[in-house]
């Protein structure tokens, strides 16, 4: 039990134990929050392939929300510096519709829904 933990801020760059990512939701101690990494991203995928993608992930990483995506497009412009490979459509767990899933741009802040055939990235989360 480490009493010293660091504390993080959003747009820290968060690397533990191997898990690298830039904060974007922090708890008030900055102890707790979560990350989305840069490194790991799948090629351009249909919104099913994705969330396959996602399910084979290790270590914590998952796919987000919508919700969680709206965490990070609200903090993009502290985000986009830390995180230059990070360009394109990334698609959420939650859909729209059933043809229909949402999606975000980590660079410019847009969201929308569109047809699951798309092919956009899916980039992971984790909770630290």
């Amino acid at each position: 039990f480490n009493l010293s933990a660091q504390s993080y801020k959003i747009g820290d760059i968060y690397d533990v134990n191997g898990k690298k990512g830039v904060v974007f939701e922090v708890s008030e101690d900055g102890k707790h929050g979560k990350i989305v990494s840069e490194d790991i991203v799948s090629e351009k995928l249909t919104w099913d392939k994705a969330m396959e993608w996602s399910k084979q992930l290790k270590d914590g990483w998952y796919a987000p929300s919508l919700e969680e995506m709206n965490a990070i497009l609200e903090v993009y412009e502290v985000l986009s510096p830390k995180m230059p490979k990070s360009r394109g459509f990334y698609w959420t767990t939650t859909e729209y519709n059933k043809d229909c899933a949402w999606f975000g741009a980590i660079r410019g802040g847009s969201r929308g829904a569109l047809y699951k055939g798309n092919k956009f990235y899916a980039k992971p989360i984790s909770k630290f």
